[in-house]
């Protein structure tokens, strides 16, 4: 009928407990980047709305490759150590 669960030996909780442990660490990590992100953005929108207020609006100006926000973003990385 129904099974009764089966609390695995030690050494597997051990095994599961430091893959969980892992997986957290692993989404902290990603969180701390993700709330700099937002930090960075959310200057670069006050950096563009004091820009505009001033008159001295320069946020239709292309900014260089490789520059800016999503410049200076190393997400990519951060997902992959999720993997």
């Amino acid at each position: 009928m129904t099974q009764k669960p089966r609390i695995p030996d030690p050494e597997t909780r051990a095994r599961s407990v430091a893959r969980m442990r892992e997986a957290c660490r692993k989404l902290d990590l990603v969180t701390v980047q993700l709330d700099e992100l937002i930090a960075m953005v959310e200057a670069d929108l006050r950096r563009q709305r004091l820009a505009r207020v001033q008159g001295k609006s320069q946020v239709d100006t292309p900014l260089p490759k490789g520059e800016g926000i999503l410049g200076a973003l190393r997400v990519p990385s951060a997902a992959a150590s999720l993997r």
